[in-house]
């Protein structure tokens, strides 16, 4: 097993969507059929508002007291009898108002078959966006385009002659989104923030996030260079130090016992990056790691179109960034590409074909290390700034290769195919 197999990371598709601005803290609903639409911040009919727009009522003051940093507001809405709900919103809001929230927006669907007289069940998705990024335009349909959203079946009841929130769930609200369990949704975390990168995880990690945060920031540092090339500038990283509990559930969880981090993508709004505290104990491999998934976060932020046929170049400049200022043939990497041109021979293009789900662990990290040779080729011909403009076409313009180096480089991605492998033979 090579020295840095444990760090190769689960390469998740990355997502954009054509943006259109929201002013923060705006509220728009989607209504259920049967009632009267509400597309105002706050309805004003002439005649008494029905139970689902009472409904409506509450959520939007909730949205406006998050992002104010009211918590009794948020609170305001809920049914106190119900413990544990409220417990869930105070951790949630706590969690969100330390992770920067700058935007957020509640829209809900009314559920007929549940609701009755004055009892209201719907489902409600709060959207919201972080640090002060642009805040894109909300997807009624899509879990992939617009603002990164949670899902919630809420539960709202006349209780002393008011309407209040009584019970909030996940069941049937948040199928198919893969944004859910988010680490800020139901355990309180510990937050530190440096100038910047923010690192978030459980109490029991408190030790781990420091550690982690100094190697973020000095990583981030790093990263912006490259991130400024593609003009795709963050203004937070977010980095969350999972223990196992958290590890098999956020963002659906991860079950190969290989990797120990990865970047997930908040939709159109930048990426997450979640890294498993019981592997991440080699500092320098932890270093490393950090630095090869916050180039994921800049490379892959803005991408709509699946990049399953790009893996060799999405993981390869990951590799070329985390692993600076040290050269490919002075890591790992070459140790994995020696072990594969005695094995099976050379690629016959450094455009190796994306992993399968039966992949082994040889063909795994032979990826990884021709992606990194890949690249650094690359930046060697032609300088790194081509490089990036290469990167960025294919990864978040869609462009095919071809087309994509003819642009970057002024050669067709044949020649450089051909001219890198050479180089790569020279030097493995």
């Amino acid at each position: 097993m090579p020295p840095e197999r444990s760090r190769k990371v689960l390469l998740l598709a990355a997502f954009v969507a054509l943006l259109l601005v929201a002013a923060g803290g705006a509220v728009v609903f989607w209504p259920a059929r049967n009632e009267p639409g509400v597309d105002t911040a706050t309805p004003k009919p002439s005649r008494p508002l029905t139970p689902f727009e009472q409904t409506l009522q509450l959520l939007e003051a909730q949205a406006a007291a998050l992002t104010s940093g009211d918590e009794k507001g948020w609170l305001a809405p809920l049914d106190p009898a119900n413990r544990k709900m409220t417990a869930r919103y105070k951790i949630i809001y706590r969690n969100l108002r330390a992770l920067e929230i700058s935007h957020a927006e509640f829209h809900a669907e009314k559920q007929p078959e549940a609701s009755s007289g004055d009892t209201v069940v719907a489902d409600a998705a709060l959207a919201y966006c972080l640090s002060g990024v642009s805040c894109p335009s909300w997807r009624r349909s899509s879990w992939v385009e617009g603002p990164p959203q949670a899902a919630y079946r809420v539960t709202v009841k006349r209780v002393n002659g008011a309407y209040r929130i009584t019970a909030m769930t996940d069941k049937g609200a948040a199928d198919d989104n893969y944004l859910q369990p988010a680490p800020w949704d139901n355990r309180a975390l510990t937050v530190l923030k440096g100038k910047r990168v923010i690192v978030a995880g459980p109490s029991s990690q408190a030790k781990r996030l420091k550690q982690v945060l100094a190697l973020a920031e000095k990583a981030a540092k790093a990263v912006d260079k490259y991130a400024g090339y593609i003009r795709n500038p963050q203004r937070r990283y977010r980095v969350y130090v999972a223990d196992e509990r958290g590890w098999k559930d956020w963002y659906g969880g991860v079950d190969e016992d290989w990797i120990i981090g990865y970047e997930i993508p908040l939709n159109a709004t930048g990426g997450d990056v979640i890294l498993r505290a019981k592997s991440a104990g080699d500092l320098r491999q932890l270093a490393v790691t950090v630095k090869h998934e916050l180039a994921h976060v800049v490379t892959l932020a803005s991408g709509h179109w699946e990049t399953g046929d790009d893996q060799w170049l999405v993981e390869g400049i990951a590799e070329y960034i985390g692993a600076l200022p040290r050269k490919p043939q002075e890591t790992g990497n070459h140790d994995v590409l020696a072990e594969t041109f005695r094995r099976r021979g050379v690629p016959k293009s450094i455009a190796v074909p994306s992993l399968t789900a039966k992949a082994d662990d040889l063909t795994v990290n032979t990826l990884y290390a021709m992606g990194h040779y890949a690249t650094a080729c690359m930046a060697d011909k032609f300088g790194e700034r081509k490089l990036m403009r290469f990167t960025d076409m294919v990864l978040r313009q869609a462009k095919k290769p071809d087309e994509a180096s003819r642009s970057a480089y002024g050669k067709p991605f044949a020649t450089v195919d051909r001219d890198c492998l050479s180089w790569i033979r020279k030097r493995v």
